[in-house]
């Protein structure tokens, strides 16, 4: 056992965090990619959150990850997979079918993705003794969110550094793009050395078949109380799924079209830096006040501290301030409250997932979770196309209300226990 932990440093930290770069790119940064290359909010909003559609139907295409050849090479393949896509995105910008090519790229980028997801769980679950999982399992996290720091932060400055450097923003994202290629065939070539291979596996565990899956899907649906959870899962982050999407557009837009008109070095910061501070001191205090008071207690209080804070960008977008720490600090407190109101969401997510089969009802539950942040940030940008930034802010407001009955619903389910 001593010998297995040692060797998994050598393959975990790298594992997952090549997991969350691409689940990064797809998710944050083709919004301001296609911001940038002047596409317009309705057609960005709309056209990126289509890019979720992969993880809203991963559960179902999970049997076959499971069934067909071994998890290693599904990784070394997904791996291969993601240089190829980012080096089509790295060359996008200068094509004469720029949209059509770097669609192509993004959604290969997220098919790929979601298949790496399920392929790097199960490789996890199978490569490890219990012990080790939970040993690993603070350093995973902290090796994603290292990716999504590097997504949301570090591919941001290189782009605008970049785009300074050499001539315009076309040459800032193709710089970009072409780090995450070498990233993720360094990753291929990685894995290819310190990936166990299935023989010196921990003793395999049985795939499910498929009429378990299905079996999975129907005890799953006839649960009591299922339709107030769905409400929860589906609606608890409406507003919040139509602020991700139009916020970055925010930040950049110019001054005189309502947007506070920063770079994307500036934006890279932003994101890289004081956001994921925010948002993780907001998660561990969350985590801490549910294994305090218990969830129950929790879910409504969390459920105001991650939409009141909305009103400060209602206050940006009126007022439009030219000063980088009072805006920097009005996007801490949103991420802040956020990561608390997140926190009680993901231990839903677990209570909803009891029963005989807590890994495949937990798979269904974030499929639902994507496809509750893909249809209301569909339409994000048509909202502010047509209202403006303010007008934008303040639907977004409104539709908290939608966040707060889902919350009373998930409420009356654990005041029932779940049975």
């Amino acid at each position: 056992m001593g010998e297995n932990r040692v060797g998994a440093w050598s393959w975990i930290p790298c594992l997952y965090f090549l997991e969350g770069l691409p689940n990064t790119v797809v998710m944050t940064v083709s919004v301001l990619f296609y911001t940038s290359l002047g596409m317009s909010a309705t057609s960005v909003a709309a056209l990126t959150s289509a890019l979720y559609l992969p993880w809203v139907i991963k559960p179902f295409w999970s049997p076959l990850v499971d069934t067909v050849s071994t998890k290693r090479k599904w990784i070394l393949a997904c791996a291969l997979a993601f240089a190829l896509a980012f080096f089509a995105l790295s060359i996008s910008p200068f094509s004469e079918n720029w949209a059509m090519l770097s669609i192509a790229g993004f959604w290969f980028l997220g098919i790929s993705s979601a298949t790496f997801d399920i392929a790097a769980d199960g490789f996890y679950m199978l490569a490890l003794s219990t012990q080790n999982q939970a040993f690993f399992v603070g350093i995973r996290s902290s090796f994603y969110r290292l990716s999504m720091i590097f997504g949301n932060g570090g591919l941001l400055y290189i782009a605008g550094f970049a785009g300074g450097k050499f001539g315009g923003e076309k040459w800032g994202w193709a710089t970009a793009f072409f780090v995450c290629a070498i990233v993720s065939l360094i990753g291929f070539f990685w894995f290819s050395k310190f990936l166990p291979s299935p023989e010196n596996l921990a003793a395999a565990r049985k795939s499910p078949s498929l009429n378990e899956f299905f079996a999975c899907f129907k005890k799953f649906f006839l649960r009591r109380g299922i339709l107030l959870m769905m409400c929860y899962i589906l609606f608890y982050r409406f507003a919040e799924s139509q602020l991700c999407k139009i916020m970055p557009i925010f930040l950049k837009a110019e001054i005189s079209e309502g947007g506070l008109g920063l770079s994307l070095e500036t934006i890279g910061v932003i994101h890289g830096v004081v956001a994921p501070i925010a948002l993780f001191g907001g998660g561990i205090l969350g985590g801490f006040l549910i294994s305090k008071f218990g969830l129950e207690k929790c879910i409504v209080p969390m459920a105001f501290a991650m939409n009141l804070p909305n009103l400060l960008y209602l206050f940006l977008a009126v007022y439009l301030p030219q000063n980088l720490f009072f805006i920097g600090g009005c996007v801490f407190a949103e991420q802040f409250g956020y990561g608390l109101g997140f926190s009680s969401y993901m231990m839903y997510l677990i209570f909803a997932s009891k029963g005989e089969f807590k890994t495949a009802f937990y798979a269904i539950c974030t499929g639902f979770m994507a496809l509750g942040l893909q249809l209301p940030g569909a339409v994000s940008g048509y909202l502010k196309d047509s209202f403006g930034f303010v007008g934008f802010f303040e639907i977004a407001m409104l539709a908290t209300l939608v966040s707060f009955f889902a919350t009373f619903c998930a409420l009356k389910t654990l005041k029932d226990g779940g049975k």
